[in-house]
């Protein structure tokens, strides 16, 4: 049965989930939610479940920011735009969420690792969660300002981070000083022996090993006080 692993308030109306396998972030204030990424398809429960942790319900979300269209981020975000809630992406990424394109790690870009520990485990577990599934979002709006004004009160600034994806961006909310990261930076994940430290993902999991490295580099730049990454648990800083 999946469950969330952890939930972690990290300043007033940011919660950060730390999911089965992939993690999402809540906003919620005013009477509002709005989330950046939303874990693999399978979550959906999971994902209403951390909202309503919040004290509102699920009718209160009005929009999912992305960091990148991966399935373990975009997750149910097609069934929540179905129902009127606004999905929003890096233009750039655009093509990834909606699906026209699909910069994702394939089953052939596994094979050399295959026999890693952890990896086959790894993969089962990810289709399991409808990491194969259509999850599209042919609704998907470009973010079209460097900052966002978000209904619950926050604030975030976008910070591209292009190399696991072409459009990959991470969000940093000031006032908290809180760094959401996406698959730019993590601190864990079944592929990688450390968890709780700041990492990349193995070079096969990105789209441009190179530009992601050096995406990475630039976030150490970032005054972030915490860090709330795509996979892994949150580091405090």
């Amino acid at each position: 049965m999946r469950s969330i692993r952890a939930l972690t308030t990290v300043a007033p109306g940011i919660l950060f989930v730390e999911g089965p396998a992939a993690n999402w972030t809540v906003f919620h204030g005013n009477g509002r939610v709005e989330l950046v990424d939303c874990g693999y398809p399978a979550d959906r429960s999971l994902v209403e479940e951390s909202i309503r942790a919040t004290g509102l319900d699920v009718a209160a979300l009005v929009r999912i920011l992305v960091t990148h269209g991966h399935s373990d981020h975009v997750g149910s975000a097609r069934a929540f735009s179905e129902r009127g809630v606004e999905v929003l992406a890096a233009e750039t990424e655009l093509p990834n969420v909606r699906r026209e394109i699909t910069e994702q790690v394939t089953v052939g870009d596994l094979l050399p690792v295959a026999l890693r520990r952890g990896t086959i485990p790894w993969a089962v577990a990810a289709i399991l969660a409808g990491g194969l599934g259509d999850v599209g979002v042919p609704a998907a709006q470009p973010i079209a300002v460097d900052v966002l004004e978000l209904s619950t009160g926050h604030r975030l600034e976008l910070l591209p981070t292009p190399g696991h994806t072409t459009g990959h961006v991470c969000y940093f909310e000031p006032e908290a000083e809180v760094l959401i990261t996406g698959d730019a930076v993590v601190t864990g994940h079944a592929l990688l022996a450390d968890d709780g430290e700041l990492q990349q993902l193995p070079s096969f999991f990105h789209h441009d090993a190179d530009g992601a490295e050096v995406s990475a580099r630039r976030l150490s730049l970032c005054d972030a006080r915490w860090v709330l990454p795509g996979h892994g648990p949150a580091v405090r800083l």
